[in-house]
């Protein structure tokens, strides 16, 4: 099975775990990267992409440097924020048809709860069958993540039940 993990990271946290997640899985890593970039400090971080992500924007992505339907599955990885994934992820996700490919699926956030994102994004995404929530570098539960990862990885090399 030919795996691709499909990530957007604005302050390296979530690249972080896609590049452990590709490594264990043996796929190839692949970012998502906005034309315009989100300011990575400050209120204008919050401002950008919170406001994005909140009313739904879909900011213009750069060319894609690999080509996912060359992929029989993805997994995809998003930080959280204001309770959905980033624009980035949601540009790629609207009205693409490789979003059946999508079987696992890996968040941070300061909390580590992805309940409210995974409700958002299941209206695209029907064949997830593996989840994960991730800490952010900063949260005290951030020391879980590599035993969450390991998990996850496994499970969805094993094709097991969903991740919690």
């Amino acid at each position: 099975m030919k795996r691709i993990v499909i990530y957007y990271s604005l302050t390296g946290n979530t690249r972080q775990a896609a590049a452990a997640v590709a490594e264990a899985l043996h796929a190839d890593l692949l970012a998502l990267e906005p034309v315009r970039p989100i300011p990575e400090k400050g209120a204008a971080s919050i401002l950008t992409g919170g406001g994005q992500a909140t009313f739904g924007v879909c900011p213009p992505l750069k060319p894609l440097s690999l080509d996912p339907a060359g992929y029989d599955e993805i997994i995809l990885g998003t930080p959280i924020w204001a309770g959905k994934c980033a624009a980035p992820v949601r540009t790629f996700l609207k009205g693409n048809p490789l979003c059946r490919r999508v079987t696992a699926v890996f968040t941070l956030s300061g909390s580590g709860k992805n309940d409210g994102c995974l409700r958002a994004l299941a209206r695209w995404l029907p064949n997830v069958r593996h989840t994960l929530s991730l800490c952010d570098a900063k949260a005290p539960q951030h020391a879980e993540n590599a035993a969450r990862l390991a998990a996850f990885t496994a499970e969805v090399l094993g094709g097991s039940a969903q991740a919690q």
